[in-house]
């Protein structure tokens, strides 16, 4: 179930409905995710969860990056509308 801050905000919302159509029909919905995480960074950055624990294997790597577009956020905003053995894939 998505964050309930994403069903007040227009852009999450249609972002939301973008992706289930996706997946309802079994079309790759990766570039749906992917704009819908950078959506959440970029207007919502109070709502990006922390960094995951020690069980996530990505969040380490992006530790190390330069985060100037805002990976590292998106790849922890996915936790807000995916399931965590989905959003932790990148």
């Amino acid at each position: 179930m998505p964050a309930p801050f994403m069903f007040t905000c227009t852009g999450c919302w249609q972002l939301l409905v973008l992706l289930a159509k996706k997946v309802a029909a079994d079309d790759g919905c990766f570039s749906q995710q992917i704009n819908l995480a950078r959506h959440i960074a970029t207007e919502h950055p109070d709502e990006v969860p922390r960094p995951h624990g020690e069980d996530c294997p990505m969040c380490p790597k992006y530790a190390e990056l330069p985060d100037d577009a805002g990976a590292w956020a998106q790849h922890r905003a996915r936790d807000l509308f995916l399931p965590e053995h989905v959003a932790r894939l990148l």
